[in-house]
């Protein structure tokens, strides 16, 4: 019974220390991924409203670009498509399973250097990712 004890306690340990070691986003990489972001954060008047960092030492920012907000139905397309949903005219459908917005929620691509917040209504805006290298590792 002590040995079984000790069987699991291992396997708990290993299991709690490969989730830990999880790889983070890196600057170049093409995922969206996703912020909790309330909309009174969000201001359209050129100025950074979202900043972070990314594993390889790289800082983010986001802000709102005309040009990218006008480009916002493209940029969604893409966010839709690259979570497994295909368009059949004004109408999105995918599998079960495959991965929703949240609504209150900001995916960033670092990539592209955009981004896509969904306010809790039924709207949605692209913004400008801007990538900071300094510090950052290979």
């Amino acid at each position: 019974m002590k040995k079984y004890f000790c069987g699991i306690l291992i396997a708990f340990l290993c299991n709690a220390c490969l989730v830990g070691c999880a790889v983070y986003p890196k600057s170049t990489t093409s995922k969206w991924l996703e912020y909790e972001l309330p909309p009174s954060k969000i201001v359209k008047n050129g100025s950074a409203f979202f900043e972070g960092k990314l594993s390889d030492g790289a800082t983010f920012s986001v802000f709102y670009d005309n040009e990218i907000d006008n480009d916002g139905e493209y940029y969604y397309a893409l966010l839709m498509q690259n979570w497994g949903w295909t368009r059949n005219g004004d109408t999105w459908s995918a599998t079960q399973g495959s991965r929703r917005e949240k609504r209150g929620h900001i995916y960033i691509n670092p990539k592209r250097g955009v981004a896509v917040y969904f306010y809790p209504q039924k709207h949605f805006n692209a913004f400008k990712v801007n990538i900071s290298q300094k510090n950052a590792k290979p």
